[in-house]
């Protein structure tokens, strides 16, 4: 793990994993260290320099001055003066979940150094913002859900899920978060109990946490209010979407909105995976990043 100066103060912390060209990978939580896609990151290594960057607040990074800048907007500044700071020219950008959602608003506002954007499993509006316009995330949630009623963790899992977000606010330790995310961690996968899904969630339970403050702060309104449709069209860059069938969080009703407010975007979803797809379906992941960046730099 390296650290940064960004200069007044601050630092990133941050870890390379692989050779190529530059990529910066989101992480996202929001609040989660990016070195829990080490692992994700060395099914590209052979074709990129994925550098993992723990978001501010992170690791060793520095949290911002102002919560506020825990939002898409925030998290693609801080990463772009990550990379002035890492001498970097021109990068690719690529974001998992919430970090698809900065990778995009990245792409956005900072098109003149990025070469092209990999969303997986990326968010795009928020459960307010959806229920109000009688989208069809919120009952894609529901039915995603449904396909676990019979497993039994479900029941005490599902009650956390339902009252996440007073229980995020109420707490007033990290601990509380994470033991909260070990509970509905298998909602992440399609099939929690089958290879490799299941040597994931074991990890993930033993490593993840998330950064309290900047889960408070997308649970204070963040997550319900989202919104990135109006950023996409300046997106104008080479993009690849990629969304788990099976995801209850951002699974394909997200993902339509992300492809249809970028211009030329390429779609697929994963048959039977959830939102882990880097973790659940690898081979599947790295074929068709590898594949359709190939297809981009071919002549």
């Amino acid at each position: 793990m390296g650290i940064v100066d960004l200069g007044d103060g601050r630092q990133a912390s941050y870890m390379v994993v692989g050779e190529g060209e530059a990529l910066l990978w989101f992480s996202g939580g929001p609040g989660m260290a990016a070195h829990l896609w080490a692992g994700a990151a060395e099914l590209i290594g052979d074709r990129f320099a994925v550098h993992l960057i723990d978001p501010h607040g992170s690791g060793e990074s520095t949290p911002p001055g102002d919560p506020s800048a825990y939002d898409f907007e925030g998290h693609a500044e801080f990463y772009d003066r990550v990379r002035a700071a890492l001498g970097l020219d021109r990068v690719g950008v690529l974001g998992w979940s919430f970090g698809g959602a900065v990778a995009v608003t990245y792409a956005a506002r900072f098109s003149e150094v990025t070469d092209f954007c990999v969303v997986v499993a990326g968010f795009a509006v928020g459960e307010a913002v959806d229920l109000e316009a009688e989208g069809e995330a919120a009952p894609a949630m529901e039915r995603a859900l449904a396909r676990y009623a019979d497993a039994e963790w479900y029941q005490s899992a599902r009650e956390v899920l339902d009252e996440w977000t007073p229980r995020v606010l109420a707490a007033t330790e990290v601990a509380e978060v994470d033991a909260m995310l070990d509970a509905v961690l298998p909602f992440y996968f399609a099939y929690p109990d089958r290879p490799p899904s299941r040597t994931a969630l074991e990890e993930l339970r033993a490593t993840a946490s998330l950064d309290l403050a900047a889960i408070r702060h997308w649970e204070s309104g963040g997550y319900q209010q989202a919104d990135v449709r109006p950023s996409l069209a300046d997106v104008r860059c080479p993009t690849l979407v990629l969304a788990g069938a099976e995801d209850f969080i951002a699974g394909p009703a997200q993902a339509r909105h992300l492809v249809q407010g970028i211009r030329g975007a390429t779609y697929a979803v994963v048959a039977g995976c959830g939102h882990m797809i880097p973790l659940e379906a690898p081979d599947e992941f790295r074929e068709l990043v590898l594949r359709w960046h190939i297809g981009l730099t071919r002549p």
